[in-house]
């Protein structure tokens, strides 16, 4: 047997670091070859770092949160069998292997099997004094949410009378002063952070602000969604925003390019691949639409649904979180109105869609209510001008406002022009 150390992999794309999330395999413990040891998060994914080979875990390079450089020692492995060739430093003598020790199918699935969940919702039972093991997951695969920890924080009980008044007393009277609570900035935040930071701080940025008649886009979506339904699709608003900005970043392909300042360089991507910012118990997370101008609506939208469902059980693939050159902000399925999105570098531009909401307006002279929506585009001013940033947003408006425009040739599978 040999010690050796397994340096922190680049799983991105010339990532220079990595945030440890959570250990998998205790000190001491026999791991098997491809047996996820340890989950780390970059700035595009979370993910399982297997073992190399079969042996047993003699020490870990990091604690639980504490970032570590691509290429440290992750962690050191007492290997049985060959030692793997990975650039690290093998200790001992390199004596003959040993076979690993005989153990029950039943002890190797209770060393290897832990409850499945992210670690916010660890924290949160953490908090609340919940222990993982004694919930039930709900979430995808048996994952644990945050709504089961609380759930299961929500046992009935009793109270006397008595105890009743004293309560009552308790809520009346002031709340004790506590005391401040200070924690690291850590996992999908910390890079949420970075990243809006870099943009804001690189970024010179430029919005405008449109209103849009929604009255032909809510009928054409309305009886898009009844024939897509018998197809097993459940469509909403976002295909059609990815459908009319994907036709308006054709027209515009200075919307879909990206500016490296240093080198005085322009690039025009000849994809359209489309972020979609999505908002998980972690965070935001914008997984990519690739190649959406050569999609169908109904293709659009389900490859929406797969990337939705991945963002919630944090499955998603470095693939379908790498390559974007456009973003949409659907931020109107919260609620909210009208918002002024941030720019993901090295994209020169994002697009943000508000809640569409009765209006009073004027047409043709006469007071009408209309289903107004909001949109708001903000763009790398570096790249394009107040003039182009108005024929821009001018452009999906037409197709918005005359989806009849934007659906020729794009409504099933096969049918993409």
């Amino acid at each position: 047997m040999a010690e050796f150390d397994f340096p922190m992999p680049d799983v991105g794309e010339g990532l220079s670091e990595a945030e440890i999330v959570e250990w998998l395999v205790a000190v001491g413990d026999l791991v098997f070859e491809d047996q996820p040891v340890v989950v780390v998060q970059t700035d595009k994914a979370v993910v399982d770092i297997p073992a190399p080979t079969s042996g047993r875990l003699v020490a870990r390079g990091a604690i639980v949160g504490e970032i570590i450089p691509i290429g440290s020692m992750l962690f050191r492995l007492d290997a049985v069998g060959p030692v793997p060739v990975l650039g690290g430093h093998v200790h001992g003598s390199g004596a003959a292997p040993v076979p690993p020790e005989p153990r029950s199918a039943a002890a190797a699935e209770t060393s290897v099997r832990k409850p499945k969940a992210s670690p916010a919702t660890r924290k949160r039972a953490l908090d609340l004094g919940v222990v993982l093991a004694d919930v039930a997951g709900t979430g995808p695969g048996g994952r644990i949410t945050t709504a089961d920890v609380e759930a299961a924080t929500t046992a009935p009980t009793t109270v006397h009378s008595s105890a009743a008044a004293d309560l009552s007393a308790a809520a009346r009277s002031p709340r004790p002063t506590g005391q401040d609570r200070v924690e690291p900035l850590r996992g999908t935040r910390r890079q949420i952070a970075r990243s809006m930071t870099e943009s804001w701080r690189t970024v010179p940025h430029v919005t405008e602000l449109r209103e849009i008649d929604a009255t032909e886009l809510l009928r054409a979506h309305r009886t898009l969604r009844e024939h897509l339904a018998d197809r097993g699709v459940k469509l909403t608003l976002l295909p059609l925003f990815v459908a009319a900005s994907a036709a308006a970043l054709r027209e515009h392909p200075s919307f879909n390019a990206s500016l490296d300042y240093d080198n005085e360089l322009i690039t025009y991507r000849a994809r359209c691949n489309i972020g979609i910012a999505m908002s998980t118990d972690e965070g935001l997370v914008v997984p990519v639409v690739h190649d959406a101008d050569q999609l169908s609506i109904e293709q659009v939208a389900r490859r929406i649904d797969e990337l939705t469902v991945a963002a919630r059980a944090r499955t998603l693939t470095l693939d379908q979180l790498s390559g974007g050159t456009f973003t949409i902000s659907n931020y109107g399925s919260y609620g909210t109105w009208m918002g002024t999105p941030i720019i993901r570098p090295p994209e020169a531009a994002i697009v943000g869609f508000g809640r569409a909401k009765d209006a009073v307006v004027a047409h043709e002279g006469q007071p009408l209510v209309r289903p107004i929506l909001p949109m708001a585009v903000s763009a790398d001013h570096r790249l394009n001008d107040g003039h182009h940033l108005g024929a821009f947003v001018s452009t999906i408006e037409r197709y918005l406002a005359n989806p009849v425009l934007l659906l020729a040739g794009r409504l099933t599978d096969g049918a993409a022009g």
